[in-house]
């Protein structure tokens, strides 16, 4: 694919290392946070906090708490926003997740921000957490259409400050959880005109910015044939992946992530990456840190390994406020820093991004 003209970020591969390049050309290691979304601060047990600071303004959230408080740790991107809102996804007792996901921030509240950012277009409800998923043909007019709407709805053509489009998160192109696909034997002839017909919309409206492709999971994975169908069309590789506390999990995800980037030719975005603890609100958060000192080691071990990879164009950080649903954050529900974590993620963020920008 050729790369982006205009106002906007591009990708480019210098002294073998790969790089967003801002609009005015400096080298821009992405450090995002995912799931920044004030609704989280709209619940019971915290509207109060959320009145009290921000005059229930999200804009002044955004102004005043958001961007203010995570560049101030060294972030510099706002990730994906939709936010999880139902359920713990599919369910061992039989339960499923309907949909699961907000729309997340508006498009113009996050333009208004005044830092890079993200948008997503929905174009598959194919999600691997989604228990009713929809697998339409996109061989249809019908799907054209409907990534039509999107795109002349979202695309924001003249913004600098805009990183580029996602497009379905967790996708599920293998068979579902649900037993729910498209047959196996069509797949690479479906994918080719999945990504075809998603990104020609976005190219109608806006020939300038990124296209960020799918989120795909290291542990749900996705098709070789999928990666052959996506890479004419889509300038970076989305990836989220949660390894846990264990280096050797950490190892073996990112040994992955570069078999993908190395069939595909497409550098690298951690789109989404966490980790967890036991908490006042979600004391059953087992399985990864004990405590968020230990999250934040885990923090610094991600991101410096992250940054050792030539293929990374940076990595973006779930989540920002804890709610009862997804379980973790680096903030309390009470709009209060986790500071053992905080503290960690400053120093690693500030000194990863200012040695990238010596590139």
């Amino acid at each position: 694919m050729a790369r982006p003209t205009g106002p906007a970020f591009t990708v480019g591969h210098d002294d073998g290392r790969w790089l967003f390049r801002a609009p005015d050309g400096s080298p821009f290691l992405s450090v995002g946070v995912v799931h920044a979304d004030d609704t989280n601060l709209r619940y019971p047990h915290n509207i109060g906090i959320y009145r009290q600071r921000y005059g229930g303004s999200r804009r002044r959230w955004l102004s005043e708490g958001l961007v203010p408080e995570m560049t101030s740790w060294g972030f510099n991107t706002l990730g994906w926003t939709s936010e999880y809102v139902s359920g713990t996804g599919l369910a061992t007792d039989g339960g499923v997740v309907d949909l699961g996901h907000s729309e997340g921030l508006p498009p113009d509240d996050l333009a208004a921000a005044g830092i890079p950012y993200t948008l997503s277009l929905r174009v598959a409800e194919i999600e691997h957490w989604n228990g009713v998923p929809a697998y339409r043909d996109p061989r249809t007019p019908a799907f054209a259409e409907w990534c039509d709407h999107l795109a002349r709805t979202l695309c924001r053509p003249d913004d600098p400050r805009l990183l580029g489009y996602f497009l379905v998160d967790v996708p599920c192109w293998e068979r579902h959880p649900t037993g729910a696909g498209h047959p196996p034997e069509d797949l690479p002839e479906i994918a080719e005109a999945y990504y075809r017909v998603a990104t020609e919309a976005i190219r109608r409206y806006d020939p300038h910015h990124l296209i960020l492709g799918d989120r795909y999971g290291t542990r749900t994975g996705v098709p070789d044939a999928v990666l052959d169908a996506m890479a004419p069309y889509v300038d970076v590789l989305s990836v989220q992946t949660f390894p846990g506390p264990d280096p050797a999990r950490l190892d073996a995800a990112l040994a992955l992530i570069e078999r993908w980037h190395r069939r595909t030719g497409r550098p690298v975005l951690i789109a989404d990456t966490g980790n967890w603890c036991p908490t006042v609100m979600n004391p059953g958060r087992t399985g990864s840190a004990r405590d968020q000192r230990e999250r934040g080691a885990g923090y610094v071990a991600s991101a410096e390994a992250f940054a050792a990879r030539p293929w990374c164009l940076g990595w973006h950080w779930c989540s920002w406020l804890e709610n009862p649903h997804r379980g973790f954050g680096l903030k309390d529900p009470w709009d209060e820093p986790y500071q053992d974590l905080t503290d960690a993620v400053t120093e690693t963020n500030r000194r990863l991004v200012a040695s990238s920008h010596r590139t």
